[in-house]
């Protein structure tokens, strides 16, 4: 039997390294600018339709265009994608930030630049899945990828920590300048990151399988190559399932992830620190969710994963809509949100953490940009749609009623896919590509 790896034998991968400090720089700013403009919104608007409608038009584009991207991105130098999409969504914040201290920002343009940078980020998501896997051996995908979570977790716990400071020493202008900040910084890192066929051509003359692979994808038309991607993900089951069940569980927890200023003032009666609060205590369940999920992947199957770590999520969904029993108190308040948040992200953490490995482990790599994009378009396919009925039905009804159901429902659900026979295993690239 082979040494068993752990977290400090990936660390001495000198390009990994620069993947990984490029995705905590990333995550740091991006953590300060959450906290900023979550509550902008909520300020500018008091209206918790717009909240929900703004965080359903921020999930649209990955839903609408990343499938019809992927096979474009496949094409493309992923490391180039990284960096170009970096610059851009860097340009767009900056852009932003001067309009808010022009104070002409309302709700449409809000609206507006949310939707203009996730459509940038469209064409990163599906690159940036792809490029990890060139820089790490098959065997170190499962530390790798659970230690640059861990740390970007870690880091975004130090931002949503101190975006409150930096908000009130430097404006939501100053917290979105840093967000661009570390845009750029992130991707000059990723543009000095070499893949191992990169390192393999700087050693030898000819070019590699894996160079001749992407050349020969490269000739193919853009039709073809999405025909082939969609193609490659209907024939495997357990990709189809996964998605159907993420559908489900995304839907019911648009309440919770897009009613976080309403949960803040009108269940727990608390201010703006509350989400400071509950961004910490996620943090830090992302980071044990992260850290555990390979020892979680050896234990238990995919679909247990799903099941058992996806009740975890509705049980303490529905507790968390039961914030109102403590009539404001601070100390009380905050300590039961951050619980149930905690609970709720490290079970998330631990089921999307256990697909992706398994996913591009399974996932031949010419496939990857492809079947990535339709995955994770699949996954978040219903939020936009739930995001809009939140936005009618929280008129009438409380936010606290809203969480509650859903997180019913939602161990409802997996109880039945528990009982059901989807199979959620994905099966290995030899037979996906033997079957094309």
């Amino acid at each position: 039997m082979g040494k068993r790896l752990k977290y400090k034998d990936v660390l001495k991968n000198r390009e990994y390294r620069k993947l990984l400090l490029s995705s905590i720089i990333n995550r740091l700013g991006d953590s300060i600018d959450a906290i900023a403009f979550t509550w902008l919104v909520y300020q500018i608007t008091r209206s918790a339709s717009w909240a929900a409608l703004i965080y359903g038009l921020n999930v649209l584009p990955n839903i609408v265009v990343q499938p019809f991207i992927g096979p474009i991105v496949e094409k493309m130098d992923k490391k180039k994608v990284i960096v170009v999409t970096d610059i851009l969504r860097a340009v767009i914040i900056a852009i932003f930030a001067f309009m808010y201290v022009a104070k002409i920002v309302n709700p449409y343009i809000m609206a507006g630049f949310t939707l203009l940078i996730t459509t940038v980020e469209s064409f990163c998501l599906p690159a940036s899945g792809a490029f990890t896997p060139s820089v790490l051996r098959e065997e170190e995908l499962a530390h790798g990828m659970s230690l640059r979570s861990s740390l970007s977790d870690v880091f975004s716990l130090i931002g949503t920590g101190c975006a409150g400071v930096i908000i009130a020493k430097l404006g939501v202008q100053g917290a979105m300048i840093i967000d661009a900040s570390t845009f750029v910084i992130a991707g000059v890192l990723v543009f000095f990151t070499k893949t191992i066929a990169e390192k393999s051509a700087e050693t030898i003359k000819e070019s590699t399988p894996e160079k001749a692979e992407v050349d020969t994808g490269a000739k193919e038309s853009y039709g073809a190559m999405l025909k082939d991607g969609l193609s490659y993900v209907l024939r495997n089951h357990a990709i189809l399932n996964i998605c159907f069940v993420a559908v489900l569980m995304n839907f019911f927890l648009v309440p919770l992830n897009s009613l976080q200023a309403p949960i803040a003032e009108n269940i727990y009666g608390l201010g703006s620190g509350f989400l400071s609060m509950i961004g910490m205590t996620a943090a830090i369940g992302g980071i044990v969710g992260s850290f555990i999920t390979p020892m979680v992947t050896e234990k238990m199957s995919t679909k247990q994963v799903i099941v058992c770590f996806g009740m975890v999520i509705g049980v303490f969904m529905f507790l968390m809509s039961r914030g109102n029993i403590f009539g404001g108190a601070e100390l009380p308040g905050y300590a039961f949100a951050g619980l149930c948040f905690f609970m709720m992200v490290m079970s998330a953490s631990v089921c999307s953490g256990c697909i992706n490995i398994q996913f591009v482990k399974s996932c031949d790599q010419n496939y990857l940009a492809r079947a990535g994009a339709v995955l994770n378009a699949g996954g978040m396919a219903a939020t936009p749609i739930a995001a809009l009925l939140v936005s009618i039905v929280s008129v009438r009804l409380s936010a606290a009623f809203l969480i509650a159901v859903c997180g019913i429902i939602m161990v409802v659900l997996l109880i039945f896919v528990s009982m059901s026979k989807l199979d959620f295993e994905i099966e290995g690239k030899k037979e996906l590509v033997d079957a094309a």
